[in-house]
């Protein structure tokens, strides 16, 4: 656990979601705006602040329970931009970035629960005097 989020990439990808789906759906039309904007920024900013708390959970079980859960809300913010981008409420290109930002998102959270997975199994196969296995950290893109 870490309260240094510059050290968690996943955390760092999931601000910068929330802040450009944020900044996306302040231009969406005012008809659009407060029903599919209000569901893109809430699925952001869900999704950021459970992995936030997945990030001081210390038990794998535990933790593998949190962040099994997120996946669907990845699922759901791309159906909801790619319906924006159907409705014109954004342009294709900011569309496409928004959604290579939300892959990028997918593939940190498999990566973080096959690790914390990896661990449950340590634990049941060790007494509790398990080898540390080191995260690699990405930046996000």
């Amino acid at each position: 656990m870490t309260t240094d989020y510059s050290q968690v990439p996943i955390i760092q990808c999931a601000y910068q979601f929330t802040l450009e789906a944020h900044q996306t759906v302040a231009r969406f039309p005012k008809h659009l705006r407060f029903q599919l904007g209000v569901r893109i920024i809430d699925g952001s900013q869900e999704f950021m602040e459970r992995v936030i708390k997945a990030n001081f959970i210390r038990d794998p079980r535990i933790r593998a329970e949190a962040l099994s859960g997120l996946a669907e809300l990845l699922f759901t913010s791309r159906m909801n931009i790619r319906l924006a981008k159907d409705l014109k409420a954004i342009p294709l290109g900011h569309a496409a970035q928004l959604t290579l930002r939300l892959e990028d998102l997918q593939k940190q959270l498999t990566g973080w629960l096959t690790w914390t997975r990896s661990k449950m199994q340590q634990a049941s196969h060790s007494s509790g005097a398990g080898t540390r296995v080191k995260s690699e950290a990405r930046p996000c893109t």
